[in-house]
């Protein structure tokens, strides 16, 4: 399976082994399960903030919208307002890309950002599609002032469709966002802010194809990689990833004390 900060070459059972973690309940325990939507937490062997894993039944959304919508950065900036900038730095294989995302944090707390591998595998019309990603070091993204560089150890998504247009959809990440964030901020985060945004994911599924429209329809490199103009991965260009190193390095952020009830979360994801 995947591991931080080395550039990996998946193949099938690697995305089969994800399923498993995400459908298999051992181990899991639910803080959230209302409106079609299931929140689970177990504790993390490689960080102290618990794997986060949702499960939302979505009607009126194909697996394959829903796949098409997760893809497409482009549209993901009229909908995301939690991101800052997304963008991919090189393709690595037909269904797998280096990327940099920032998003925003609720104040008081300092911006986020990452920078991923991402592969992908879609098993045809009507049947399972998955992404995941991990943490490495691109050197032409070192880590910015502005931001605190977090740590996915493993990140994705899986969809399962149910029918024409239902799907379920399961997101998973085992991931350290680094600095010193306070422990309520997980707990904030699970019951609170993952609901909001399976409710923005569903909204802006039921835009897409609109939007798509008139923004390059035939374009989508996800699914004809014939399509994808990024420069090749060059591995001289992969620095080396310490872990301990990267968490050290933002640290002291003086976020630890921030108090429950000088952040504003519930309104952090913003309503259309």
């Amino acid at each position: 399976m995947m591991k931080v900060g080395e550039v990996f070459l998946p193949d099938d059972q690697d995305f089969r082994q994800f399923k498993s973690e995400c459908t298999t309940d051992q181990g899991w325990t639910v803080c959230y399960d209302k409106s079609s939507c299931r929140v689970a937490t177990k504790k993390n062997a490689s960080s102290q903030f618990d794997v986060i894993r949702v499960q939302s039944e979505f009607t009126g959304i194909s697996g394959e919208l829903l796949y098409d919508v997760l893809h497409d950065g482009q549209f993901r900036s009229t909908w995301d307002t939690a991101m800052l900038e997304c963008y991919e730095i090189c393709y690595v294989l037909p269904n797998s890309d280096i990327g940099y995302y920032s998003l925003k944090s609720p104040t008081p707390f300092k911006n986020r950002d990452f920078v991923t591998q991402r592969c992908w595998l879609d098993f045809g019309h009507n049947s399972e599609k998955y992404i995941i990603n991990h943490s490495v070091n691109h050197l032409r993204e070192p880590p910015r002032k502005n931001c605190v560089r977090g740590i996915s150890y493993l990140t994705g998504y899986l969809i399962v469709p149910t029918g024409p247009t239902s799907c379920t959809f399961y997101y998973m990440t085992q991931s350290d966002p680094g600095g010193s964030l306070p422990a309520w901020l997980v707990n904030k985060v699970s019951k609170v802010l993952v609901p909001k945004l399976m409710k923005k994911l569903a909204k802006a599924c039921t835009k897409y194809d609109k939007w798509k429209a008139t923004n390059q329809p035939h374009h989508k490199p996800w699914l004809n990689p014939e399509q994808m103009t990024l420069p090749r991965y060059n591995p001289n260009e992969i620095g080396t990833f310490d872990v301990n190193e990267t968490l050290t390095a933002s640290a002291n952020t003086g976020e630890a004390n921030v108090g429950e009830n000088a952040v504003e979360i519930d309104s952090f994801v913003k309503d259309d």
